[in-house]
C-alpha cells in the first residue's frame, strides 16, 4: 500500500508542478496580449488620424488647385507674388499629400 500511496503522490506533485508551468505561462501570455492589444489600438488611431489628414489635404489641394487655375493673373511682371504663393502652396500640399500616401511621417 505505501508503493501505491507513493505514486499516487508522486503523480499528484508533477501534475501541480505541470499546472503551475502552465499557469504562469498563461500569465506571461495575458500580459503580453494585452500590451500587444494596447499598442494596436494606438497605432489603429495612428492609422484614423492620418487618414483624416490625407482627406484635409486632398481637399485643401483640390480648392487651391481651383482657385490656382481660375486665378486670372493679369500683370505683364516677370514676378508675381500671388502666383509664386499660390505655386509654393501647391507644391507644399502635394509634397504633404504624397508623403501621407507613402505613409511617411511628418
Amino acid at each position: 500500500m505505501s508503493s501505491s500511496s507513493s505514486i499516487k503522490g508522486s503523480n499528484y506533485y508533477q501534475l501541480l508542478e505541470a499546472f503551475n508551468e502552465t499557469y504562469e505561462e498563461a500569465n506571461r501570455l495575458a500580459l503580453s496580449h494585452n500590451r500587444l492589444k494596447g499598442l494596436n489600438n494606438r497605432l489603429e488611431n495612428r492609422v484614423k488620424t492620418l487618414k483624416e489628414e490625407l482627406e484635409k489635404s486632398k481637399v485643401d489641394f483640390e480648392n487651391l488647385d481651383l482657385i490656382y487655375k481660375r486665378s486670372t493673373c493679369i500683370c505683364d511682371l516677370k514676378f508675381c507674388e500671388n502666383c509664386e504663393n499660390l505655386e509654393r502652396k501647391i507644391h507644399y500640399l502635394l509634397k504633404t499629400v504624397d508623403k501621407l500616401t507613402t505613409g511617411i511621417q511628418l
